[in-house]
């Protein structure tokens, strides 16, 4: 078995040739050994080089359903996404945070040719919402190694169970957590978080499932504050208000003068 050096090596001529699946590897068992480094500190083998092989295999038809789904439950598994969950400031989080981006790929297939059961797509979105509320480590760029930014990539996750699973309960368990997400009072999100949790709740918004009163109360709940130090509370709210930003111009951008649009003004006005 390859070392990590010589995994980046073979990966390297793998992206110099287009990504083609080299003609002695059986692509199944070399993306399972891939994801088993998926976690790795050095930026280039994680996110250049195992992540984009893996991109363009899922998204290029190079697995069979099977093997989609097998990848989908190792991603999903303890030993990913849910790999030491709960540390904050260590190399784990580069483990969760890519594993995270595994389901929005394999979901991306599913979308054009559906393969995975309702009862399937009920246990991705389970773990994934599991996930989006257990995860304590919300760095965006980590100096010497790279994106983390387990985030956003927990927004994209998001972002592929709101086009995907219909429901009004959904729904409103995808909002709740987009909402989870926003009301940090410890960290200032500087990274396009809030772009990337938008484009989840904007392909929630374009199924038009919620009643646009179950939208308002949504926004609403952003306006209540709970009693915290001034430092905390401005943090709060300044991800809030940078989060709502990024909404109205969003809707406004999609839709112009829409329903969502005016109250997203509002709810920011209110937090002023």
């Amino acid at each position: 078995m390859m070392d990590q050096h010589d995994l980046k090596q073979e990966l390297q001529q793998i992206k110099n040739n287009n990504y083609a699946v080299p003609e002695d590897v059986d692509a199944y068992p070399y993306a399972q050994w891939m994801l088993d480094y998926i976690g790795s500190p050095d930026a280039e083998l994680r996110d250049e080089l195992i992540y984009s092989t893996l991109e363009r295999w899922i998204t290029g038809e190079v697995f069979r359903q099977k093997e989609l789904r097998g990848l989908l439950l190792q991603a999903l598994s303890p030993d990913y996404l849910f790999y030491k969950i709960g540390e904050k400031g260590t190399d784990s989080v580069f483990k969760r945070a890519f594993s995270i981006l595994i389901p929005p790929l394999i979901l991306s297939v599913h979308e054009k040719e559906p393969f995975l059961s309702e009862e399937q797509l009920y246990s991705v979105a389970e773990q994934v919402l599991e996930y989006v509320y257990l995860e304590q480590d919300v760095r965006g760029y980590v100096d010497g190694k790279g994106w983390a930014h387990s985030t956003a990539h927990a927004a994209d996750a998001l972002d592929a169970l709101a086009r995907t699973i219909r429901s009004r309960e959904f729904s409103h368990a995808i909002l709740t957590a987009v909402r989870h997400k926003v009301r940090l009072h410890d960290y200032l999100y500087i990274n396009f978080e809030d772009e990337r949790l938008v484009t989840a709740v904007i392909s929630l918004w374009n199924q038009n499932i919620l009643a646009q009163e179950e939208w308002n109360n949504w926004l609403y709940s952003f306006t209540i504050i709970e009693e915290a130090s001034a430092s905390r509370n401005d943090i709060l709210i300044q991800n809030m208000r940078t989060f709502l930003r990024s909404l109205y111009f969003r809707a406004l951008e999609q839709e112009g003068n829409s329903a969502l649009t005016i109250a997203a003004l509002e709810t920011l006005k209110n937090l002023r």
